[in-house]
């Protein structure tokens, strides 16, 4: 890697042999760009036609284990290539590395805007640009996209190396994506987002879509929500979020000429189990929530405890 000045590391976790439409549009357009390009994707057998598409396009394969989620993969390839024998274990060998994306194939990216974010990104004085950043937990740049400039490299490799890979979704979360832009602070790192947005970025896609962003998150897309994230939704005001059709929005909004509608992610649940979340979404919604969070509101007031938290507000 140490011959390219650009690279990008496309961090996905797929089942079966084949790579989506999806994945494979967005490797695709990314790969015509100057970026050297590498797929960092879960161990498992690949087609003959998905390593002829990986070849054709010089993208990079890099199979690993599946743990510790995008900033485990992306650990363990930056890894490997330190302790390369040409690197003498040392972050020389990122010596000549300018520009670092790291990305995931959470998002859906149905039209190439890639050359516009990556020129947006350089008008920008900061050392690192996301397309959106987040409140939640503390204010953060959103990991999906991380577009780093040189002075930006030290406190990324240094955060990566020293912070052990996580095994739940929320720890990271917390540690690994928020950890980040906590450890660009530290290190006086200058941070920006390309789009910002009214609601949280979670609950902002249609206003995204608006602003030309041309992704969407793909749990949206599939309704693939865990118990936790559905009552957050509804605990902060968005509960008719959780059923959008998404993706007749983002047809709508337009897709690349070259992007298949075959490709958006269809929803994973069955008719039956969305039936029965309606129901209790609803009740959770109108009845469960209002209780509770009365009594919540009660009780730190009956404490005289400050109580945080927008859906507690009013």
């Amino acid at each position: 890697m140490a011959a390219y000045k650009k690279v990008a590391l496309y961090a996905s976790y797929q089942t079966g042999d084949t790579l989506p439409g999806y994945v494979r549009f967005a490797l695709l357009h990314l790969a015509q760009t100057d970026f050297h390009v590498v797929l960092l994707t879960n161990e498992r057998p690949l087609s003959e036609e998905s390593l002829k598409f990986i070849a054709d396009n010089d993208i990079e394969l890099f199979l690993t284990q599946n743990h510790g989620f995008d900033f485990g993969m992306w650990h363990r390839f930056l890894q490997l290539k330190v302790q390369s024998p040409a690197s003498n274990g040392s972050l020389g060998a990122m010596g000549s590395l300018d520009r670092l994306l790291v990305l995931n194939d959470s998002i859906v990216y149905f039209q190439d805007n890639f050359a516009k974010f990556f020129a947006e990104a350089e008008k920008r004085d900061a050392d690192v640009v996301s397309l959106t950043q987040s409140d939640e937990i503390a204010p953060h740049l959103q990991s999906f996209f991380l577009y780093m400039k040189q002075p930006a490299l030290g406190a990324f490799f240094m955060h990566l190396f020293e912070t052990p890979e996580q095994e739940d979704f929320e720890s990271t979360v917390r540690l690994m994506e928020v950890g980040l832009s906590e450890k660009f602070a530290e290190a006086e790192v200058s941070m920006d987002s390309i789009y910002r947005t009214k609601d949280k970025p979670l609950f902002a896609s249609q206003e995204l879509i608006e602003q030309g962003a041309g992704f969407i998150k793909r749990k949206l897309l599939q309704r693939r929500f865990t118990f936790s994230e559905k009552k957050h939704f509804i605990r902060m005001g968005y509960k008719k979020l959780l059923n959008v059709d998404y993706a007749g929005i983002i047809k709508s909004a337009g897709l690349a000429p070259d992007f298949d509608e075959t490709w958006i992610p269809a929803p994973i649940d069955s008719s039956l189990k969305h039936g029965a979340d309606l129901v209790w979404e609803g009740a959770f919604d109108k009845v469960g929530w209002p209780l509770l969070r009365t009594a919540i509101k009660a009780k730190y007031k009956m404490l005289g405890k400050p109580l945080e938290g927008d859906e507690y507000k009013n």
